[in-house]
């Protein structure tokens, strides 16, 4: 049964448009076109959601937000503000998400961000019961497409559901795609395989627009295959990483909103679950080298070894893990505000005036991250120091050892690490050799922090031997 939506807007032309893209859709969809009848139609019937505009009249936007607040608060708003204004001059997001304002648009947009924002309150389940199904697969077609529409995902890295949730295509060449499964299609892993095999295919494309929906997706995927303790490590790891670079992308591409928040949390909660249940995980990061580049697979990397190594400190905890991942994804933010010809090189071939601006990047992280109240204080702190070194040799502050929050010095160690892996393009037996073999550079490092960082490639059970026998001993 199609989710039951209320659009509220005084633009009766607008209104009227609205209410057939999302009927299109496969939503179904009430209108009014004052706060009054908003109101009543919310005491009568029972909504998945309601669009509302700010700048209603007889009951304005505020008052029927105050009546959803008190009479319907699990109900899903999305707001429409008419101008940037109120966002300058008024509120922020922080405060229209007391409000009761889950999202918001700001006008002009197009009719497809209202689909878009709707399917970003859905969980799964939702998401799949308003697809609309057809068994088999629709034939494929060629499309003129701009290349800055697209998001791509290894294509032995994609994961459906048995009917898939957006349309997927490969790349001809540029600005030609070929369709190759539509939206609501039953999953054909054949014609996947028959593209890795026979075209030597390596990517797969979908909207950026449908990222949000891939995201939930793969959360919800990821949650149920780590349940399963038949399921392949590797797999597990793979999942999670894929959630990841798509949801760092999302806050790279579209910025830090509440629905897509929501979504990084569940995403550390996975992180954490993923050390704590792979007892056998330490023999596959030894071996670990599914990685690209990008900024995504390296925020990524950051937080599964930021992750292994609070797991070997005593005073590990599920919040410490969860709070060190979700400062991991948002590490480098700040690279947001950095002209894009600095973002493409290493900070070793920029020169003076190019390396001082990219310094400022963590400051410029928490410029971005200021107003937001959701994020914790410790996230925006090890954001601001995961440069920092012991010896005073980092940015943007240089201070020393003391001076350096605990879980800084974890992401600086890890955040490095990972870097010595995408540049060198080796392995982290490899990796930990180069990052150990010059004592100037050891210097950098906090030295317990770096101690169990080289447990993290240890099996635990060796290292529980030897707690046991200096327990003995004392």
């Amino acid at each position: 049964m199609a989710l039951p939506v209320l659009v509220a807007d005084p633009d009766r032309k607008w209104l009227g448009d609205a209410k057939i893209h999302l009927k299109e859709s496969g939503y179904e969809v009430d209108a009014v076109d004052n706060g009054r009848d908003a109101q009543l139609a919310l005491f009568r019937k029972r909504y998945f959601a309601i669009i509302l505009n700010f700048d209603l009249k007889n009951h304005t936007g505020m008052q029927v937000l105050k009546f959803i607040k008190f009479n319907h608060p699990g109900l899903k708003v999305v707001l429409v503000l008419n101008s940037e204004e109120y966002l300058q001059e008024y509120f922020d997001y922080e405060d229209l998400q007391k409000l009761g304002a889950q999202e918001v648009l700001v006008r002009p947009f197009e009719n497809h961000k209202l689909v878009d924002s709707l399917e970003g309150q859905q969980n799964f389940s939702q998401l799949i019961k308003n697809l609309k199904k057809r068994t088999g697969q629709s034939e494929e077609s060629e499309e003129d497409v701009d290349e800055d529409e697209f998001t791509k995902v290894r294509i032995k890295e994609f994961f459906s559901a048995k009917h898939v949730i957006f349309d997927v295509y490969i790349k001809l060449r540029e600005g030609k795609y070929l369709k190759i499964l539509h939206a609501g299609d039953s999953f054909s892993k054949e014609r996947i395989d028959k593209y890795i095999n026979e075209k030597s295919i390596e990517f797969l494309y979908f909207k950026e627009h449908d990222r949000k929906k891939y995201i939930r997706f793969c959360n919800h995927l990821a949650r149920k295959i780590l349940g399963n303790k038949k399921a392949d490590t590797k797999m597990k790891v793979a999942m999670v990483k894929n959630v990841a670079e798509k949801f760092v992308e999302e806050v790279f591409v579209e910025g830090i909103k509440p629905s897509i928040l929501d979504q990084g949390k569940e995403i550390c909660e996975t992180v954490f679950k993923l050390v704590e249940g792979e007892k056998d995980l330490f023999k596959l990061l030894k071996e670990f080298q599914e990685f690209d580049p990008s900024a995504y697979s390296h925020a990524f990397l950051v937080s599964l070894f930021s992750a292994m190594i609070i797991r070997q400190f005593e005073w590990q905890s599920k919040l410490t893990t969860e709070t060190v991942s979700l400062a991991c994804l948002f590490h480098d933010i700040g690279k947001m505000k950095l002209p894009q010809e600095i973002n493409e090189k290493r900070p070793e071939d920029m020169n003076a005036a190019e390396l001082e601006q990219y310094q400022m990047h963590p400051e410029f992280g928490i410029e971005l991250l200021h107003a937001n109240r959701s994020i914790p204080p410790s996230v925006k702190q090890i954001i601001y120091q995961h440069h920092e070194c012991t010896d005073g040799t980092g940015f943007p502050k240089g201070v020393k050892d003391n001076k350096i929050f605990t879980l800084s010095k974890i992401v600086h160690v890890a955040d490095e690490f990972s870097h010595i892996m995408v540049v060198n393009d080796c392995a982290p037996p490899a990796a930990l050799k180069i990052m150990l073999e010059n004592e100037a550079n050891i210097a950098r490092y906090n030295g317990v922090v770096l101690e169990h960082f080289m447990k993290v490639f240890v099996d635990p059970k060796i290292l529980q031997e030897i707690e046991e026998k200096k327990k003995k001993i004392c």
